[in-house]
């Protein structure tokens, strides 16, 4: 029963895109992520919504979105 559930997920996620996005961009991600970490460790209250933006403005990029996609996504939040 596990291989066939397994083979089940493998099938439906197979079709996601999955972006290879360039090092410097993941380093960024990476490091505003741990700053953001750190923030709502030392305070779970602390705004962190100006680098949640960025991180969500560089994925944005990096799938290509065109601004009426960035409103649907955004819009859905």
């Amino acid at each position: 029963m596990k291989n066939i559930d397994l083979t089940f997920i493998t099938n439906e996620i197979s079709g996601l895109p999955v972006l290879k996005s360039a090092l410097q961009d993941e380093k960024k991600i990476s490091y505003l992520v741990d700053q953001i970490l750190t923030a709502k460790k030392q305070d779970p209250n602390a705004d962190t919504s100006a680098r949640e933006w960025q991180i969500d403005k560089m994925i944005y990029k990096l799938y290509g979105l065109t601004e009426e996609e960035i409103e649907i996504v955004e819009w859905r939040k």
